[in-house]
């Protein structure tokens, strides 16, 4: 089984970035989803540079504040300036077309300012919105890849992958409804269940029969404005802990898992795995 591992929220804060950029040097991450609209993106555009062997990923959420300025973009945002989504990802509906691609080409293009290119893929969600409208119009003038994976939705219907990307057979399973769902307790003795270790060990995604598979985790330390924004609170340091933790490392030789990055999906290249040759990594598919 081919494995992608995807740490999402990267660009959050320099804080934050700091536990990604750990669980990718001492971990397992081989690709990031990144935000352009929080107060780390800069920082965390201008660290990724040094992983090239990391694939790249547009995130998605719209939570922080937008790059033009929030009076030309009036139906995006609340009455302080920043994007509405942040507790009501329905909202986007509302929004304008022509605002929408203008925030997204200011994003790509601050994005090509600081990295050198764009993201390699993106997920554009299939609800007739003239929000992802635009994001998809974006992806395709940009050369963006999007909807790559197949995925079940929170009912358990399958969403597939464009039809050019089927026979890739890349798939993601439902952690957010499967996992994560216990650090939203209220109960801490719920929330300490919580375990990306046991996820992987105990095949608990029915990772092993498929032939790539995506999983997205959200590595990162904390500061004031992650917990103050964020439910996943102290899961994100979990997070870091188990990526980077030897059982999870064992369990990834002893099933003979191949670690690749989205790239080598889509591409059939070698990046990753040419990385851990080139760090004489035990993690190496023999």
């Amino acid at each position: 089984m081919k494995l992608i591992v995807r740490a999402d929220d990267y660009g959050y804060t320099k804080t934050h970035n700091d536990g990604t950029i750990e669980a990718i040097e001492n971990g397992i991450v081989t690709a990031v989803d990144i935000m352009f609209d929080t107060p780390g993106t800069i920082d965390g555009l201008e660290r990724i540079k040094d992983y090239p062997w990391i694939s790249i990923g547009w995130h998605s959420h719209f939570w922080g504040a937008p790059i033009l300025d929030p009076s030309l973009i009036p139906s995006m945002v609340n009455e302080e300036g920043k994007f509405k989504f942040r507790k009501d990802q329905k909202l986007k509906a509302e929004c304008v077309y022509d605002e929408v691609y203008a925030e997204c080409k200011a994003q790509m293009e601050l994005c090509i300012k600081y990295l050198g290119k764009v993201p390699d893929v993106a997920t554009i969600q299939d609800n007739g919105t003239e929000f992802e409208r635009a994001r998809k119009q974006i992806c395709e003038e940009y050369g963006i890849v999007y909807n790559f994976f197949s995925k079940p939705d929170y009912e358990g219907n399958l969403i597939e992958a464009r039809e050019e990307y089927k026979d890739l057979n890349i798939y993601m399973p439902n952690q957010p409804a499967t996992v994560y769902k216990v650090c939203y307790s209220d109960e801490y003795s719920k929330r300490s269940e919580y375990s990306p270790v046991n996820y992987y060990t105990q095949d608990q995604g029915d990772l092993l029969s498929k032939e790539i598979t995506l999983t997205a985790w959200h590595p990162g330390y904390l500061d004031y404005y992650v917990m103050s924004e964020s439910r996943l609170g102290e899961a994100r340091v979990t997070d870091v802990k188990a990526l980077c933790s030897e059982e999870l490392k064992c369990w990834i030789v002893d099933k003979k898992v191949e670690l690749i990055n989205t790239r080598d999906a889509l591409y059939n290249t070698n990046e990753y795995q040419n990385h851990l040759r080139s760090i004489q990594s035990d993690l190496l598919i023999k």
